[in-house]
């Protein structure tokens, strides 16, 4: 019951500074009120682009591709062909609904749909951990940084790939669990991978290596079923967005050329060494990625990312012995998060939200690494070790003011309750 409150009262506190956010925040506000880590403005205004098209001129003409640079009114329309349409169709069908181009008003359903992903968070936690105090231990590290709370009025892809990725592996969960025998949670799953590639190319790379990780757990092998279906069904999803191209262009050859080209420039361009010149970006900045990986996470999640790889350094081997099962779907969780990096590495140096990857190991790891800290901190304090006692002492003061600064103060505080008034 105490458990119950506690959601209670974080989805209220958590979506008083969404409902803020969404009023008061506009992408077109200057300053870093929506990029990086605090939203992806950029995005949002080229999905804003496509509503403001669609409403004017319907779907049809740009074979409901999306329309960049048609806003403000007077700009010269771009047709993008190189990411997928479906956010940008979803805001051209809420705009549509509203006879509005609206901003707050185009965000409220996605918002309604954050809601939906609030409680899946838990849920899935709580089946994994079988202990709803865990899972309210991870999911209120995942709810109250800026991982959930601003990308909750997302409009282009993070919030619903992020939905979906969960649900998807929660689902994959239930499936394997119950023995592969429930046909329609796979059916479920290979919907929701060609939704996936049809709303960003980022989620079908990660939940490609989680199902590959997850039959390898469940002792099914690389070439078991699921992995092919799911090979499969990212191919048709894929093709589902080449032949929107197709139609625009008017031939599947040409839809084919501009996505090698797009490919080549973005992946494997001659600017570089390996990638296009964006931030001078080479094979010798990839170790910053991985450098990223754990210094990133304090922007988005509740628990810095340092200290959560000294939790697993401390705690892992322990936990491993407890329970196994889990710590191997973690470890599977975790070679899917950052499988992005690999596949795209330009793209993961570039932007900073690709650290959302990391959302279902973090949100579990949580669940499961800080109940057995405060049973080591307590013992540790006990047996009285000064050298122990530093190393608690250092560990937690880092952890809390990461989270202030971070967190608290930037996400709650100055881009939150007291925007505009610190926020710039």
């Amino acid at each position: 019951m105490r458990n119950r409150y506690l959601i209670a009262l974080i989805f209220v506190f958590v979506y008083l500074l969404v409902f803020l956010r969404m009023s008061r925040i506009s992408v077109y506000t200057e300053g870093r009120a929506r990029s990086a880590i605090l939203g992806d403005g950029f995005s949002d205004i080229n999905t804003l682009s496509s509503a403001h098209y669609f409403l004017d001129s319907g779907f049809t003409k740009t074979a409901w591709l999306p329309v960049h640079e048609y806003y403000p009114p007077g700009s010269t329309p771009q047709v993008y062909t190189h990411y997928p349409a479906l956010p940008n169709l979803l805001c051209g069908v809420y705009a549509s609904l509203f006879q509005s181009t609206s901003e707050p008003l185009l965000r409220l359903i996605p918002v309604l749909l954050s809601m939906v992903f609030f409680g899946l968070i838990f849920r899935f936690l709580k089946k994994l951990t079988g202990d709803s105090t865990k899972a309210l231990i991870g999911s209120a590290g995942l709810w109250l940084g800026s991982y959930f709370i601003n990308w909750a009025d997302n409009l282009h892809q993070h919030l619903y790939g992020e939905l979906l990725k969960w649900l998807y592996v929660y689902v994959m969960y239930l499936y394997f669990q119950g023995g592969r025998k429930q046909i329609g949670l796979l059916l479920t799953m290979l919907v929701i991978m060609i939704l996936e590639v049809n709303i960003s190319f980022e989620q079908p790379v990660y939940l490609g290596i989680a199902t590959l990780g997850f039959s390898l757990v469940y002792k099914h092998g690389v070439f078991s079923r699921e992995n092919i279906l799911a090979f499969l069904a990212i191919w048709l999803g894929f093709g589902l967005h080449l032949y929107q191209n197709a139609i625009y262009f008017g031939s599947w050859k040409a839809a084919l050329d501009d996505m090698i080209h797009a490919f080549t420039f973005r992946a494997t361009g001659a600017e570089t060494v390996g990638y296009i010149k964006e931030k001078e970006y080479t094979w010798r900045n990839f170790p910053e990625i991985m450098f990223g990986w754990f210094n990133g996470m304090e922007r988005f999640y509740v628990l810095p990312g340092w200290s959560l790889l000294t939790l697993w350094i401390l705690l892992g081997k322990q936990l491993w012995n407890k329970q196994t099962h889990l710590v191997k779907l973690a470890i599977a969780l975790f070679a899917a998060s950052i499988s992005w990096g690999f596949v795209m590495s330009q793209h993961a140096y570039v932007h900073a939200f690709t650290n959302k990857h990391f959302s279902i190991f973090v949100g579990l790891s949580l669940a499961l690494l800080i109940p057995e800290y405060l049973q080591r901190l307590k013992t540790d304090w006990q047996s009285g070790n000064t050298g122990l006692r530093i190393f608690h002492t250092v560990l937690i003061a880092y952890s809390a003011s990461m989270f202030i600064s971070q967190q608290v103060w930037e996400i709650w505080l100055r881009y939150g309750l007291f925007y505009p008034h610190f926020g710039t």
